[in-house]
This record gives C-alpha cells, sequence and structure tokens, in this order.
C-alpha cells in the first residue's frame, strides 16, 4: 500500500507543475492581449493553456490537501506552517475559481477588455503565486528550507482577518457577482 506521504507528493507534484504551467500562459496571454513583442496572434493559445492548467491545477489541489493532511504528523492541522498553508491555499482555490469562472462567463472576448484581459492575467499569475507560495511553506515544513527563505517570510506568524476586513471582503464578492451577473460587452 501507497502511504499518504508518497501520494501527497505526487499529488503536490500535479498541483505545483499545473499551477505553474498556468502561471507561465496568463503572463504570455497579459502579453499578447496588449500585443507586446509582436505575440498577438499566440492569444488563443496561451489563454486555451492558463485556463486548462489552472482548470486541472483546480482539480488536482484537493488531493494534495487530503494527503498533506494525512501524512502530517500530529493531529491534523495544529502547527502554524499547516495554517497558513491551509489560508494560502484556500485563497488560491477561491482566486483560481473566480479567474475560470470568470473566464467561462465572458468568453475568450475577456481578452479584448481593458480591464478584463488585466485583471484576468494579474488574478492567474496571483493564484499561482499564491500556491508557490504555499508549496514553499511544505517545505519549509517538511525539510526545514525552500526556495523562498531569501525573503524571511514571517510563515509561522498565523495572520488572523479582523472583522472588518471580513466584511469588506464580502461586500466585494458581493459586488462582484452582482456584475459577473451582466451581459459580457465584447
Amino acid at each position: 500500500m501507497v502511504s499518504a506521504g508518497t501520494l501527497h507528493v505526487v499529488s503536490t507534484e500535479m498541483t505545483v507543475g499545473a499551477f505553474a504551467m498556468a502561471g507561465a500562459a496568463f503572463l504570455l496571454a497579459g502579453l499578447a492581449s496588449h500585443d507586446l513583442a509582436g505575440m498577438r496572434r499566440h492569444l488563443t493559445l496561451a489563454d486555451n493553456v492558463a485556463h486548462f492548467a489552472l482548470a486541472f491545477g483546480l482539480l488536482a489541489m484537493p488531493m494534495a490537501i487530503m494527503t498533506g493532511i494525512q501524512a502530517s504528523p500530529g493531529e491534523g492541522v495544529d502547527h502554524p506552517l499547516l495554517i497558513n498553508k491551509m489560508l494560502l491555499a484556500s485563497t488560491a482555490f477561491g482566486l483560481a475559481f473566480g479567474v475560470l469562472l470568470t473566464r467561462w462567463r465572458q468568453g475568450s472576448g475577456l481578452w479584448l477588455n481593458e480591464w478584463g484581459r488585466r485583471w484576468q492575467a494579474l488574478g492567474g499569475m496571483a493564484a499561482v503565486g499564491l500556491i508557490l507560495t504555499t508549496a514553499s511553506i511544505g517545505g519549509t515544513f517538511s525539510r526545514g528550507e525552500s526556495l523562498l527563505d531569501m525573503l524571511h517570510l514571517p510563515y509561522e506568524h498565523v495572520p488572523l482577518m479582523p472583522i472588518w476586513l471580513s466584511g469588506f471582503v464580502i461586500i466585494v464578492a458581493t459586488v462582484n457577482l452582482v456584475l459577473l451577473r451582466r451581459p459580457a460587452q465584447a
């Protein structure tokens, strides 16, 4: 039988690999949508790769989370690093889901809108950054080191969200949902 630790390594590599591919494709799609370096003709390819890789990463993420909890020593999520991983992964999941939902609702015409193309590319790359930070925390937890150690990020501190900020996030999410119901303008 395969251990939870081994399954976690495999599922994490699939998740991180898919998100890394999505990040590179979102960067290329953002450049192509602004016709930088003559890349306009590659916009459709970059758009498809970015969103497909992001969707695959989202599908692989639950397995990485479940096996990570099973493989962690102790009683589940009882370490500040693991709590930070959970918060970052949840935020990345929500952001990536929003990026995919926006693309699905508005279609490829999203890249024709000046603000749409900027927010889509930035949203996709931000979700990727959060996942890569989550993976870095995992490296810190399991090996005591990661590629982001040079940034001296405060992994040991668990950020608590004040109530006013929670309310603000709920208001922004509600406004986004209302605006998302409007038909796309291409």
